[in-house]
C-alpha cells in the first residue's frame, strides 16, 4: 500500500513536468514554414517523428524563478462548546468545502484488545441517524450532487462536507445530524461487519499488506500506531453496537474537534451556519490519551514471514521517525525526497532504473501526532531478495551520510516549492492545509510560508536530517516471500541481525510476538 501511494506521487511529478512542457511549447509563436531539403533526416523521439520546426532539446530546461504564492488567511472563532472554526473565503469557487476534526476520536484511542471501533464508528456515521436511513442520507446528498463522507484515521476522525453554496443548508444539516445523531442499527453494523472480513480477507491473503502491516507492529511494538486501524478479523467479528455506542459518546467532543469552512462562504455566514448546526453539541470532559513513546530498535531486527508458493519478496525496512510537529519536518521532507521521495530519487533511480530489480522503490516519513516512522517500500522477484534487500540498506547508508549535489537540491527543492501552490488550489485542500497547521500547533503563518521554508533549506541542514534519522545500524526489516529460497543467504550478509520467521498464515497483528499461540495439545483422560 505505501508502494502505490508512493508511485502515484512519482507518476504526478511526471504529470507536473509534462503540463510545464507543454504550457511552454504553447506558449512560443507558431513555426513558420520553411523550405528543406528532400533529404533532410526526421527526428524522432519516444513517440514517434518530431514535428517540423520543433528542436529536441538534450536536457530538460532548469526551474524558472518562483511566482509569489499568498495561501489565504483564516477567520477564527470559538464557540461556546468549545468548537474551533475556520473560514477561508474564496468566492471565485462556486462551491464550499466542510471539513470536521474530531482529535478524540482516532484509532490510536482503541483499546489494544479491540482495535476498529473507531474506524467502525466513523464508518456507522452516514449509514443512518435517528431520523434518517442509510438510503435516505444517501439520496439526500446525491439530490444536491454533493459529497458526505466519514473516516477514522490514527489521530483523528474526518467528516467531510463538499456542495454548492446555495445546497449548504441541507448539506451541514446532514453533516450535524450523521455526527450528533447516529443511530448505529444493528442491520448496518452487520452489512459494514461482512464487508469489512470480506476486506480483510483479501489483505490477509496479500503479502504487499501483511508486510506493511508486520512492519507497523514490529516497528511501534505495544504503541497503538502500530495495530492494524480497521482491526483484525476476530475483533471484527466481536464488534457490537453497545462498543461503537460507547466510543462516540465518550470521544466526540466539540471542545475537542476543529471545523474548517472554505470557498465561496464569508466569514459571518460560516459562523452562524457552525452555531446553527454545531452550537448545541455538548461539551464533555475529555482529553485525547497521549499514547506511550514506541521503544527505539536497536541493532537489526530481521523480520521473514514465510509464504512458500510466493515469486515475489516484498521488502519493508526502516525506524521510527519524527511527529508532524517536529521543528525539523520541513528539511527532513527535502531530504527524503532526494532519497526516496519520487520517481527520480537515488532509491528508485538505483533499484529500479539502474539494476531492474522492481518496478518501484520508495521511501516516506509518516509523521503523525505523537510518533512517527520512516519507512522504504519496494518488492523484486525471489531469486533478487538478497541482491535487492543490501542495495536498500546500503543506500540507507550511504544516505546517512548526508552528502548531496547541488543537482539534488535543487530539484527537490524546486518540486516541493513549486507543488505546493497546486494542491493548495481546490477548497477541500485549502481547508485541509488549515485544519493540519491547528491540529499538529504548526506555527500560525505555517502554510503561507511552506514554500519559502523549502527553498531555504541548506546542504547543511538535509546533511544533519541524513546523520540523525537515517542511520542504518538500527533498522527493522520485513521481507514477506519464499524464505527458503534467500534464508540462508541473507543470514551469511546480516549475520549480527536478530531473525524472527513466521509461517504466512500464522502471523497476529495483536500478538507481542506477532505469531498466532500454538494450538493447545489434548490431555487424554486419565486411565
Amino acid at each position: 500500500m505505501m508502494g502505490a501511494q508512493m508511485k502515484q506521487q512519482g507518476m504526478h511529478l511526471l504529470a507536473v513536468l509534462a503540463l510545464a512542457a507543454t504550457s511552454t511549447l504553447a506558449q512560443q509563436p507558431a513555426p513558420q514554414p520553411a523550405a528543406q531539403p528532400a533529404s533532410a533526416p526526421e527526428q524522432k523521439n519516444g513517440t514517434g517523428i518530431v514535428p517540423p520546426g520543433v528542436k529536441l532539446v538534450s536536457e530538460m530546461p532548469g526551474a524558472g524563478a518562483p511566482r509569489p504564492f499568498h495561501f489565504p488567511d483564516a477567520a477564527t472563532k470559538t464557540l461556546a462548546n468549545g468548537l474551533r472554526v475556520f473560514v477561508i473565503t474564496d468566492h471565485s469557487e462556486p462551491a464550499v468545502a466542510a471539513r470536521l476534526l474530531v482529535l478524540s476520536a482516532g484509532s490510536i484511542q482503541d483499546s489494544a484488545e479491540m482495535p476498529g471501533v473507531a474506524q467502525m464508528t466513523a464508518n456507522l456515521l452516514t449509514q443512518g441517524t435517528e431520523k434518517r436511513t442509510a438510503r435516505e442520507i444517501a439520496e439526500a446528498i446525491d439530490f444536491v450532487g454533493g459529497s458526505l463522507e466519514a473516516s477514522a484515521g490514527d489521530d483523528a476522525t474526518t467528516v467531510t462536507l463538499n456542495v454548492v453554496k446555495k445546497d449548504l443548508p441541507d448539506g451541514l444539516d446532514l453533516m450535524s445530524d450523521v455526527v450528533l445523531h447516529p443511530a448505529f442499527r444493528a442491520e448496518e453494523l452487520e452489512r459494514q461487519r461482512q464487508q469489512l472480513l470480506s476486506n480483510l480477507t483479501m489483505e490477509y491473503s496479500d503479502p504487499e499488506y501483511l508486510a506493511s502491516a508486520v512492519f507497523s507492529r514490529a516497528l511501534y511494538g505495544s504503541s497503538p500506531y502500530g495495530r492494524p486501524a480497521e482491526g483484525t478479523p476476530e475483533t471484527a467479528r466481536k464488534l457490537t453496537r453497545e462498543q461503537l455506542v460507547k466510543f462516540h459518546d465518550a470521544s466526540y467532543a466539540p471542545n475537542q474537534s476543529l471545523l474548517a469552512f472554505a470557498g465561496d462562504i464569508t466569514p459571518e455566514e460560516a459562523f452562524a451556519a457552525a452555531e446553527k448546526y454545531f452550537g448545541a453539541w455538548p461539551k464533555l470532559g475529555v482529553t485525547p490519551a497521549e499514547p506511550p513513546a514506541p521503544a527505539p530498535l536497536h541493532g537489526v531486527h530481521i523480520w521473514l514471514i514465510d509464504k512458500p508458493d510466493a515469486v515475489q519478496t516484498q521488502i519493508r525496512a526502516g525506524k521510527l521517525g519524527i511527529r508532524r510537529a517536529d521543528p525539523d519536518f520541513i528539511p527532513v521532507t527535502v531530504m527524503n525526497r532526494i532519497f526516496g521521495g519520487g520517481y527520480n530519487s537515488r532509491l528508485n533511480t538505483e533499484v529500479r532504473i539502474k539494476k531492474g530489480l522492481t518496478y518501484g522503490a520508495f521511501s516516506s516519513f509518516n509523521a503523525h501526532r505523537y510518533a512517527g516512522s520512516f519507512a522504504v517500500s519496494t518488492f523484486t522477484r525471489t531469486a533478487a531478495t538478497l541482491e535487492a534487500t543490501q542495495l536498500v540498506v546500503n543506500l540507507i547508508a550511504r544516505m546517512s551520510t548526508g552528502e548531496v549535489t547541488p543537482q539534488e537540491m535543487d530539484v527537490a527543492r524546486d518540486y516541493l516549492a513549486g507543488v505546493y501552490p497546486i494542491q493548495s488550489e481546490r477548497p477541500e485542500r485549502v481547508a485541509d492545509r488549515v485544519l493540519t497547521v491547528a491540529a499538529f500547533d504548526l506555527p500560525a503563518d505555517y502554510n503561507r510560508t511552506y514554500p519559502d521554508r523549502i527553498r531555504s533549506v541548506t546542504p547543511a541542514q538535509v546533511r544533519a536530517m541524513a546523520q540523525q534519522h537515517l542511520s542504518a545500524s538500527d533498522l527493522d526489516l520485513v521481507l514477506t516471500g519464499n524464505v527458503a529460497a534467500f534464508r540462508d543467504a541473507l543470514h551469511k550478509a546480516f549475520p549480527t541481525a536478530q531473525y524472527d520467521e513466521i509461517p504466512f498464515g500464522q502471523v497476529d497483528l495483536l500478538a507481542p510476538s506477532l505469531r498466532k499461540p500454538a494450538p493447545k495439545t489434548a490431555v487424554p483422560p486419565a486411565k
